[in-house]
């Protein structure tokens, strides 16, 4: 179905006025050759480690601290695309002091397997890989708490302080906050064991279970728009109502998480800061295809060019 004539205006006009297009606009057209974007050399070393010997390394969990956690998760530990080893090297880079974790399939299912039983009949249910992807980093949040990162995620700058702006931490993309996909699902930040991941999860549970979860993508079930829908519900609710809608969910706790629990709204950061290339803009959606097409990446000065109040960059390569 094309686009309606004034929607497609309207993002015409965002693209146009948005400062960061003009240099992305230069940048496209100065590079009209692809000079710069080079192919990553590619590897099959295998990303050490396992779920149970990274828990094992990360210690007791303080619900009062933002941990120095960044967590990644990819379908292989060793079959991964040269971009995203390229990007995830990134953040081991930038942040020395925090453990990056990569977690496969099989970790995430061990996680939730261990740490959430009650939750397992769901997360098995789910079609296809992409859905259980999104939906282990809400538990891990929850759990855990630090980053999390989509593996087509660079970092630019080390990610504090903006990761640690609050209990929990989102950003916005784009710049329509009613748009669906406002509150992107790539990357976001919080303390352990914060109430808004448990009403996450329970929307997430509460999706699953709908008439319209057989035909419904992830983006509905697990992804985004779920997130921005349980982001809008929380805000609207005092924590009394919040509590009260969490009831069956905080049941299946067990004690150290029940006991552990802190109730605090989202921090929400400008899009810059996170979500500096907008999918939604036509210029930054150029450079997106451009990168994306043959898996290519810039060199870590040209981001940090374009891009000059990003901590963190996401290409958006779609890869499920």
């Amino acid at each position: 179905m094309a686009e309606p004539t004034i929607l497609r205006a309207k993002r015409v006009i965002h693209s146009l006025t948005e400062e960061s297009a003009w240099r992305v606009a230069r940048f496209l057209y100065r590079d009209r050759h692809d000079a710069t974007a080079v192919i990553p050399a590619a590897s099959e070393a295998p990303v050490p480690g396992n779920y149970r010997e990274d828990v094992a390394r990360m210690g007791t969990a303080d619900p009062d601290s933002f941990p120095p956690l960044i967590y990644q998760t990819w379908k292989s530990r060793s079959v991964i695309p040269a971009n995203y080893r390229h990007w995830r090297q990134t953040f081991v880079d930038l942040n020395p002091d925090c453990q990056v974790l990569l977690w496969d399939d099989a970790d995430n299912r061990a996680f939730i397997a261990d740490r959430f039983a009650w939750a397992l009949p769901v997360y098995d249910s789910y079609r296809r890989e992409i859905f259980r992807a999104d939906a282990v980093r809400f538990f891990f949040l929850f759990e855990f708490g630090g980053l999390y990162a989509d593996m087509d995620t660079e970092c630019l700058r080390p990610i504090h302080p903006s990761a640690t702006a609050g209990a929990v931490v989102l950003c916005r993309m784009g710049g329509n906050p009613d748009f669906a996909h406002a509150l992107p699902n790539a990357v976001m930040a919080s303390r352990p064991f914060q109430i808004f991941w448990l009403f996450a999860i329970k929307r997430m549970l509460d999706a699953a279970a709908s008439p319209a979860a057989a035909t419904s993508g992830p983006e509905a079930l697990t992804g985004p728009v779920l997130l921005k829908q349980a982001h809008d519900a929380f805000v609207r609710l005092d924590e009394a109502a919040v509590m009260a809608e969490l009831a069956p969910v905080l049941a299946l706790l067990n004690e150290r998480q029940r006991a552990s629990l802190r109730y605090a709204r989202p921090t929400l950061l400008p899009g810059p800061v996170w979500y500096p290339l907008d999918w939604t803009n036509l210029i930054h959606k150029r450079l997106r295809d451009r990168l994306r097409k043959d898996q290519r990446i810039l060199p870590a000065s040209v981001g940090r060019t374009l891009f000059p109040h990003a901590a963190v960059v996401t290409y958006w390569s779609h890869s499920w």
